[in-house]
């Protein structure tokens, strides 16, 4: 049938499409148009010789043993900054800011004790106010505990507090580590020298 002719429903003139779009009386629904073809196409499928069809795979077959386990994005055991060498709760903190020894940085503030049981801990006050941006904080925190790691075995013996006096920009952000490093080292060197 062509465009424009009647349909054997109804004696109604069908679209360029041969069907009866939005026709309620017709049997059919919109949702039921089939799509409308230019001419014969070729399969989009493979034909079958070329399609792989439940050969096995490889020389020995499929395996049995099913899906490996995926491989892990860091190591199972603890990182390096593990639970052990933190200092938490409200309790522990508020102890070592009584009876710690102080020293003071331009942007730090070291607040040390000698620890009860080693591993010494590490604890970090930075406020909000002093670094509004919580990625600001964070990159602090983790130069802090680099240095902290790279007196490792000296540092051991303290509980310690670092405190962040006041804020600073990104740019300064490498002084405040190099500030925490002298920190450690000036209380290693007391520490040793009693």
């Amino acid at each position: 049938m062509l465009a424009g002719t009647a349909s054997s429903i109804d004696n109604r003139p069908l679209n360029a499409f041969k069907c009866k779009a939005f026709s309620p009386k017709a049997p059919y629904h919109e949702t039921h148009v089939s799509a409308v073809r230019r001419q014969a196409q070729a399969n989009a499928r493979f034909s079958r010789p070329d399609e792989i069809c439940r050969r096995p795979q490889g020389a020995l077959g499929a395996s049995r043993q099913g899906p490996r386990a995926p491989y892990a994005l860091t190591s199972a055991a603890a990182p390096r900054g593990t639970r052990r060498f933190r200092l938490t709760g409200a309790n522990a903190f508020e102890a070592l800011f009584r009876q710690g020894r102080r020293r003071d940085g331009e942007y730090l503030q070291l607040i040390a004790v000698p620890s009860a049981s080693p591993p010494g801990r590490v604890g970090f006050v930075i406020g909000k106010k002093a670094l509004p941006l919580a990625v600001d904080r964070n990159r602090v925190r983790r130069m802090l505990r680099e240095t902290l790691h790279a007196a490792r075995p000296a540092v051991e013996v303290y509980d310690v507090i670092f405190r962040l006096k006041r804020g600073c920009p990104r740019a300064e952000f490498t002084r405040v580590a190099a500030e925490a490093a002298h920190l450690v080292v000036t209380l290693v060197a007391e520490g040793s020298l009693r």
